[in-house]
């Protein structure tokens, strides 16, 4: 074989790498930077910081590419799962995620390549965001609940201290989780309960109004005189002097008329 002929062996072996490269989104020069963890939240966007402006790939695990950017032009609508929800800003070179799914979670490699090649990879972990306690009352013991969900923890502050707390990363036997606190009645600090997890926090102040119950009624050992009784035996003796004089009347003016 002559000397042009392994020229040209070495030509082709360099344009088959490349080639490669392009199509598996390698590149002997690429730089990878370590896996960041971002949060999103159900329904809402996400947005991958590292910018893409002239060429460069969106990847999502098994999916492979889900965005292209080849000369300023991106093809968004790649794979099915992320139709009509994946956009590219053209001003800022920034990918975003619309209508958060839970099944978009795992694992996205922004490719640039731009220059020297950087892929920065992400680990996606999609919340719901926490519901709002709710409370039961028992005497002076206040109870709050809240739905479980990932990562949702419950606590009891007074101002800005944390008196109880509790979670639960059972989510498939734990419906809610529920706290309880026992205050004195003298007490006239500022309690309140807070869900939150990573992405959201809902708080709810406790009314102490609701806490107490009405003091039970004290017997004083006063005793009321029936007056209806009484009222009668005074009126009795007159009535009953009136009836006889009223029969000595009667019977005095009888005996003058048989005279």
């Amino acid at each position: 074989m002559g000397t042009g002929d392994l020229g040209t062996c070495s030509a082709l072996l360099l344009l088959l790498l490349l080639l490669l490269c392009v199509v598996t989104g390698l590149s002997p020069s690429s730089a990878q930077s370590g896996s960041k963890q971002v949060q999103g939240i159900l329904g809402e966007s996400v947005t991958f910081p590292p910018p893409v402006f002239i060429t460069g790939f969106l990847l999502h695990e098994d999916l492979g590419n889900i965005a292209v950017v080849f000369r300023r032009t991106a093809d968004t609508n790649v794979k099915q799962k992320f139709k009509e929800r994946l956009q590219w800003d053209k001003q800022t070179g920034l990918f975003t995620i619309t209508q958060l799914q839970l099944q978009d979670e795992g694992q996205y490699k922004v490719d640039n390549s731009d220059g020297q090649k950087i892929i920065t990879t992400f680990h996606l972990t999609v919340y719901e965001r926490v519901s709002k306690p709710t409370e039961k009352t028992q005497k002076c013991t206040a109870v709050f609940s809240v739905e479980n969900s990932r990562d949702v923890t419950l606590s009891w502050t007074r101002g800005e201290e944390i008196l109880n707390q509790t979670s639960s990363p059972l989510l498939n036997t734990t419906l809610s989780l529920s706290l309880s606190l026992d205050i004195e009645e003298q007490d006239n600090g500022t309690y309140s309960c807070v869900a939150s997890n990573p992405v959201s926090e809902e708080s709810v102040q406790l009314n102490k109004t609701t806490c107490w119950e009405p003091p039970e009624t004290v017997n004083t050992g006063v005793r009321y005189i029936p007056v209806i009784p009484a009222a009668a035996l005074l009126v009795f003796p007159g009535v009953f002097a009136v009836f006889c004089i009223a029969q000595k009347l009667r019977g005095s003016v009888q005996d003058m008329q048989m005279k």
